[in-house]
């Protein structure tokens, strides 16, 4: 009897360690002679997601910080000293033109109440330094914390935006070369500001990096570039 019960116990012991083996062989990667598996990485779906972007944009995401408030310090100054508020950063070119995608957070003024709210701007240079002018959808109460904004007398285009400028001559000069009329009947502009800062040209729109049309409003900019007449306009 009791070489009986120890051939069974032999016979378990047996059976398991075939299983645990059989189980690890089917884990593990098939290796060559000398080869050694690589170990497993992980990788977060917005990882992958970001990967997608940089592939399809040609750009590349970046930790480094861009500086964006220096560059543009008319929407740099709405993050109120919080380097937490700018969530991700993409570089490179686009149409050949430097460009900077950057994710961030700011926040909306009602009344007595703010939100926060998370935006995606596009950096690309201006072709000449000059006063900044600020044209932003008439809806989104972000653009508020800038100063008042002034009528154009063009109901169509001041029913859906509101123009902030430092230089009335400037801004007039501006707006005079038939840029109201393009945005009007532009389908990237919709829900989209455009911020002609002192060195840089701006589009930002409300939604997250991932989300975000990233090459539409690339190419708005660069677009819009190409319609203003810089060297007939006010320098001061």
């Amino acid at each position: 009897m009791t070489e009986v019960l120890l051939l069974a116990a032999v016979v378990v012991v047996l059976a398991v360690a075939v299983a645990v083996g059989f189980a690890r062989h089917r884990r593990a990667p098939a290796t060559g002679p000398g080869q050694v598996a690589a170990p497993q990485v992980f990788v977060s779906e917005w990882e992958q997601r970001m990967r997608a972007l940089e592939s399809t944009t040609g750009l590349r995401y970046t930790a480094e910080d861009q500086g964006f408030g220096e560059r543009v310090p008319q929407i740099g100054r709405m993050l109120e000293s919080d380097p937490g508020r700018i969530k991700a950063q993409l570089v490179g070119h686009w149409r050949g033109v430097p460009v900077l995608a950057v994710e961030l957070v700011l926040r909306a003024q009602t009344g007595a109440t703010s939100d926060y709210r998370t935006y995606t701007a596009v950096v690309v240079p201006r072709p000449m330094p000059g006063p900044w002018v600020l044209i932003s959808p008439r809806e989104d109460g972000v653009w508020g914390l800038f100063e008042q904004f002034t009528a154009t007398g063009d109901e169509a285009f001041d029913a859906r935006y509101e123009v902030r400028r430092k230089n009335p001559a400037f801004a007039t000069a501006l707006l005079a070369c038939g840029l109201p009329q393009w945005l009007l009947h532009e389908p990237r502009a919709l829900g989209v500001a455009v911020l002609f800062g002192e060195h840089k040209l701006v589009a930002a729109i409300q939604a997250p990096l991932l989300q975000a049309p990233i090459g539409h409003l690339a190419d708005l900019l660069l677009d819009v570039a190409g319609r203003v007449p810089w060297q007939s306009l006010p320098r001061g």
